[in-house]
């Protein structure tokens, strides 16, 4: 008979925003891979047939804000943002988690800045039906909106680094942990 210990609502809702910031590195890569393929298309079309497209520059770019963005929930999730580890490595466990909440606090509120304004740019594109000035009119609204989506993302895991950590701080659990693929 196996003994299992019933998770508590908090522990479900860290496991389910944990996976959801790591399913998004699986979006910013099938972005990357339609980015590449695009790119390929293109460079074989204009350089071996000489039939360039007029949509796959576009294309890319826009690919490679949502690629940015939405990828940065699951960069944030390893733990994969530039941190200067000689400096962090020196401080205890709990000094550790209490550098994290300063540093958490202000990434939150860098985020919150990138999902007003990325909401309110995004917005605009829809209300104005505001489209792409290269060879193919891309509507901008689906790829402006992925700005604040992914910001959106960050600002949820760092709040829930920043409960972990705190209750930590309170001797109420654990530190935050990084999933596997970051530092």
């Amino acid at each position: 008979m196996s003994s299992v210990v019933p998770r508590s609502r908090f522990d479900r809702f860290v496991g389910a925003v944990t996976w959801l910031s790591l399913q998004t590195g699986w979006v910013a890569g099938a972005l990357a891979v339609i980015m590449m393929g695009a790119l390929v298309r293109e460079v074989g079309g204009r350089y071996f047939f000489n039939a360039p497209t007029d949509w796959a520059v576009d294309l890319n770019a826009f690919l490679l804000v949502g690629m940015v963005y939405i990828g940065s929930a699951f960069t944030t999730s390893v733990d994969g943002h530039v941190r200067a580890d000689f400096f962090y490595g020196r401080f205890t466990k709990k000094g550790k988690a209490r550098l994290d909440l300063f540093i958490d606090a202000v990434c939150i509120y860098y985020a919150a800045v990138m999902v007003w304004e990325g909401w309110q740019l995004a917005w605009e594109a829809l209300e104005y039906g505001e489209v792409s000035s290269g060879g193919v009119r891309w509507p901008l609204f689906p790829f402006e909106v992925l700005v604040p989506l992914g910001a959106g993302l960050v600002i949820l895991l760092l709040v829930v680094r920043i409960i972990c950590n705190v209750r930590y701080l309170l001797g109420k659990g654990e530190p935050y942990v990084a999933q596997e693929g970051g530092h």
